[in-house]
């Protein structure tokens, strides 16, 4: 697109449309920043503004599409849970055998060296 195709549109200069077809033209070197200047009166300010929301809002989500997450059905969540609570149980039936060994062990202890091990706790 040329400069004098840019230049007839002038009602819409703020649509996204024109100001997107100003970046593409300035992209693809067909119009240069100084030409943007003289006959759009737009600075290179606005010029590398403009070529910023290009870049961010047409051509990143090209070069990394979104990934989206896969919704478990609420049947795989539900066998989820169920299965953590199988493991908890198992891990907290180990943990009373553990503190029923270690009780043992200290009382085993006590016994032959006549020491008392176990604090007295009061309640």
């Amino acid at each position: 697109m040329n400069i004098k195709e840019l230049k007839a549109n002038k009602k819409n200069r703020n649509l996204v449309l024109y100001l997107r077809k100003v970046v593409e033209s300035y992209r693809a070197g067909f119009v240069s920043s100084k030409e943007l200047k003289t006959n759009l009166h737009m600075d290179f300010k606005r010029v590398r503004q403009l070529n910023r929301w290009y870049f961010k809002h047409r051509i990143i989500p090209y070069l990394r599409p979104k990934r989206r997450k896969q919704m478990k059905p609420e049947i795989n969540k539900t066998k989820d849970l169920e299965a953590k609570i199988k493991w908890l149980e198992k891990e907290n039936e180990m943990l009373r055998m553990k503190s029923i060994a270690w009780e043992t062990l200290v009382d085993i202890a006590e016994k032959q060296f006549d020491i008392s091990i176990k604090k007295k706790v009061l309640f």
